[in-house]
């Protein structure tokens, strides 16, 4: 091959990956604010009161790429008052993570007694997205299915709505051109 061939090869190939770093720095990012849109939209729509802030504070992120999961975010700053109550317990004359004064509380759901963002964190690495490349959304309480299914308080029920009607405008909104 002449060298004159070889160079412009060379140089084509070196364009193409300099591209193609670009776009995946382009299309994590919006993977990422996409995330954040995602998180925000299910904190401001929620319903329910924080007894533990476990709920609240376990609302995470992952990103898989590739089928794995490369990114977990979460976005409350302020850490659960204590682990997730367990079915049986009874807690008297306490402060919640709201701020309020509770008299008593008895706890109906069956949990696994650790810290919401924990679950999180073991539920994404565990999960296997069927899609390449995703996000997933999650809490990391027992007690968001009980709140959603039995007393219909939305958790991510809204969130997940929103999602799947506009899913592809807002990653195309959260996606930087390349110019």
């Amino acid at each position: 091959m002449p060298r004159v061939q070889r160079d412009n090869r060379e140089a084509i190939l070196e364009g193409m990956k300099r591209f193609n770093a670009i776009v995946e720095q382009r299309y994590t990012a919006a993977l990422y604010r996409l995330g954040l849109v995602f998180i925000e939209h299910a904190i401001n729509n929620a319903e329910y009161a924080n007894l533990t802030g476990n709920t609240i504070t376990s609302i995470a992120f992952g990103i898989f790429k590739n089928h794995a999961l490369t990114d977990v975010i979460f976005v409350n700053q302020k850490e659960a008052i204590r682990t997730k109550l367990i079915r049986g317990e009874v807690v008297s004359n306490f402060i919640d993570y709201d701020g309020n004064e509770r008299k008593r509380f008895y706890a109906k759901i069956d949990t696994d007694g650790f810290y919401g963002k924990d679950t999180t964190m073991a539920f994404l690495y565990k999960f296997s997205s069927r899609y390449a490349n995703s996000i997933v959304v999650t809490t990391g309480t027992e007690y968001s299915e009980f709140l959603d299914q039995e007393l219909d308080l939305n958790v991510l029920t809204d969130t997940r709505d929103y999602v799947k009607a506009d899913a592809f405008s807002l990653f195309l909104k959260n996606f930087k051109k390349i110019e």
